[in-house]
């Protein structure tokens, strides 16, 4: 880890793997699922049909679903849109509900695909597509309020990552500074030693004796605590492909992807807390902490179309795991106010330091989907995906650290494998198109006994030869549960999301 004091000017970093310790694991595997687990995204098309998608082409954002589908397209052509959404976040914690909305907007998708007919009439290969697209697979703009009663408060969890640091470390030495000695012990010691320094400085955690190389401590507030929690969430995760695919003879379709993918992820917590007791010395506690993930990944994917005929179509496609690159960056302050001998004593440990972390490596799982299509002549067609996705597969990478032995246990012991199916329906009348879908995906959390993951759409086009604008309305429901800092401190969530997306395409 590499700390800067007030500046971005980052120090050597001695050690990565004692950065974290187990108290984190929730933290990270919650980081997992939100790499690993997608928005809806596509063209208004797409998901009007509710991404029931593989098995058929038509639209440059088709590709991402299967790669042998821009070799279905009749003409070269470009396509992009937009998307406006909302969302409305519901939490339970002890029985303590709250709700949060947010709204967003993204430019979603965007591509063109440019397709090639036969040269050599007598060769089975009759034509083969070029195609380069860009979708916003996840949208992260989210806030959190959650609220709750607890007898295991932030005193608690900073006495447990304090664990093993002696007394002396978080002591400030003649001419030492709050940020100095933090940004020393992150250098050194960790992130349990800096939580440590922060939390014995505001008077919330206690040594068990006296002794400079004591290394054991206990919380100094134990009462039952109210606890105030604010998490706002942001950034987005994209794909960009380059994509190859061609036809062979007059059924069968086969493309393939590289893909490039960018991330930005940010997290900001605000936690308050203040004693149940009446009695009790606590007035108030609070801790706001900052984080910030960037990354770069890479993945692959492969399909094939085949169609028997003029009416169906079959599909099969692998989307690799993703591996990505990334670099995480912190702040963090907290504060205190306790009464003593009747009056009113205000603690502030605001460092002012930038811990930076050693970039590791994360692979996200990938996906096995297979596409059945009937299409109705010039009448419409109805279509259904399915597709695999085991989400204890992933894991984290950097140089066998134990830390990260640890948190690959902990996602296999967490995370199950997660079904999906989708299906929609397209009619045609003259230029005009109605278009229905419904999707469908089990939980990716072992033994959590939350409900299934669901989503509904519609949505309309106008095709006037040569050009088409296509919207959309999808609504979706995911249930999770979370960690707010600790296992200990667990709420769960029902996110249902709005969105309105609108398209635009032109054939070349």
């Amino acid at each position: 880890m590499n700390n800067s004091l007030n500046t971005k000017t980052p120090v050597l970093s001695l050690v990565f793997f004692i950065l974290l310790n187990s108290n984190s694991w929730s933290q990270i595997t919650q980081d997992y699922l939100q790499f690993s687990q997608l928005d809806p995204f596509g063209s208004a098309r797409i998901q009007a049909m509710g991404g029931a998608f593989h098995a058929l082409g038509g639209g440059v954002s088709s590709l991402h679903f299967n790669p042998a589908a821009s070799a279905v397209n009749i003409n070269s052509k470009v396509d992009f849109g937009l998307t406006i959404g909302g969302r409305k976040t519901k939490s339970n914690f002890s029985g303590s509900q709250n709700s949060s909305k947010d709204n967003y907007f993204d430019f979603g998708h965007a591509g063109g695909v440019i397709v090639a007919e036969q040269i050599n009439e007598n060769s089975p290969w009759r034509k083969i597509s070029f195609g380069f697209s860009m979708a916003t697979l996840k949208n992260f703009d989210q806030s959190i309020a959650v609220s709750g009663n607890t007898d295991f408060g932030l005193s608690n969890y900073f006495s447990d990552r304090a664990q093993g640091t002696t007394l002396s470390e978080l002591q400030l030495g003649s001419g030492e500074t709050l940020g100095s000695a933090y940004a020393y012990l992150g250098n050194t010691l960790g992130r349990g030693a800096q939580l440590g320094l922060l939390a014995y400085q505001a008077y919330l955690i206690n040594p068990v004796n006296e002794a400079n190389n004591n290394i054991n401590y206990v919380s100094a507030v134990n009462d039952l605590r109210r606890q105030n929690t604010f998490q706002e969430l942001g950034g987005s995760m994209r794909q960009f492909n380059l994509n190859i695919a061609t036809q062979y003879g007059d059924d069968l379709f086969l493309g393939l992807n590289i893909n490039s993918h960018i991330l930005r992820y940010t997290r900001s917590n605000i936690v308050s807390e203040s004693s149940v007791a009446a009695n009790s010395p606590l007035q108030g506690l609070t801790y706001r902490s900052f984080e910030r993930t960037d990354g770069e990944g890479f993945s692959v994917q492969a399909g094939a179309i085949y169609t028997p005929g003029d009416h169906w179509r079959m599909s099969l496609s692998y989307d690799s795991p993703t591996w990505w690159q990334l670099t995480e960056e912190s702040t963090e302050s907290l504060s205190s106010s306790f009464i003593i001998n009747q009056g009113l004593e205000n603690y502030s440990m605001d460092p002012d330091v930038r811990n930076y972390y050693e970039p590791y490596r994360l692979r996200t799982p990938g996906q096995w989907n297979a596409g059945l299509a009937y299409v109705f002549g010039p009448q419409g067609l109805i279509s259904a995906s399915i597709s695999h996705k085991d989400y204890s597969a992933g894991a984290f990478n950097n140089n066998g650290s134990e830390f990260f032995q640890s948190a690959n246990a902990h996602v296999q012991r967490l995370y199950d494998q997660s079904i999906s199916a989708k299906i929609g329906g397209e009619y045609r009348y003259g230029p005009w198109r109605l278009r229905a879908g419904y999707r469908m995906e089990t939980q990716s959390l072992k033994d959590s006994g939350l409900d299934d993951n669901f989503g509904y759409s519609y949505g309309f086009g106008f095709y006037g030869g040569g050009w088409s604008i296509d919207a959309a309305l999808v609504n979706t429901s995911l249930n999770s549960s979370t960690a707010l800092y600790q296992e200990e401190n667990r709420f769960t969530t029902n996110l249902t999301n709005q969105s309105f997306i609108l398209s635009f395409g032109i054939d070349l």
